[in-house]
């Protein structure tokens, strides 16, 4: 709970320091870079965080596996930056995910100021995967940003449970 409190303050007060700022280009490719600022400042917060706490896998991974790894880390939502989302979208994504998938279901039919939030939750995987295709990003980039809410693969799951801590 006090965790998603803390994700609240840092959403609203999105503080980001001129050094994360050069860590994130050192790690992500030239081209990517571009896409990590067209994010919310909220949202580019939120991925350095989840980044950040990828950083003891550099060991047991190779070196490809956590170089993509810590790429998808600080563009998995970058496909929200397609949309303005406010805050009060952000926090009331949050809480319906711990809600049935019915009420989900329920809220998302027909137009309503309470569907399109859900359907950004839903789509921005794959909004997020082809821009990663768009600006060259290799397929395990693009695989691990379109299945961060549900991974299939090892990195795929360690990016999961990153993002969900954050």
């Amino acid at each position: 709970m006090f965790y998603r409190i803390r994700q609240f303050v840092q959403a609203f007060f999105p503080l980001i320091h001129p050094d994360e700022l050069l860590w994130a280009r050192q790690i992500l490719p030239p081209q990517a870079n571009s896409l990590f600022l067209q994010q919310s400042k909220a949202e580019q917060r939120h991925a350095l965080t989840v980044a950040r706490s990828l950083l003891p896998y550099q060991t047991a991974l190779s070196s490809s596996e956590y170089q993509d790894l810590m790429t998808a880390a600080l563009l998995h939502d970058c496909g929200k930056s397609l949309v303005k989302l406010r805050l009060w979208q952000r926090v009331f994504i949050v809480l319906m995910q711990q809600m049935p998938g019915s009420i989900w279901k329920f809220l998302k039919k027909g137009p309503s100021l309470l569907a399109a939030p859900l359907n950004i939750a839903d789509h921005h995987p794959r909004w997020g995967s082809s821009l990663g295709q768009t600006i060259g990003l290799n397929s395990r980039i693009c695989e691990l940003i379109h299945e961060h809410h549900t991974p299939t693969t090892k990195l795929g799951r360690l990016l999961y449970t990153a993002d969900n801590e954050h």
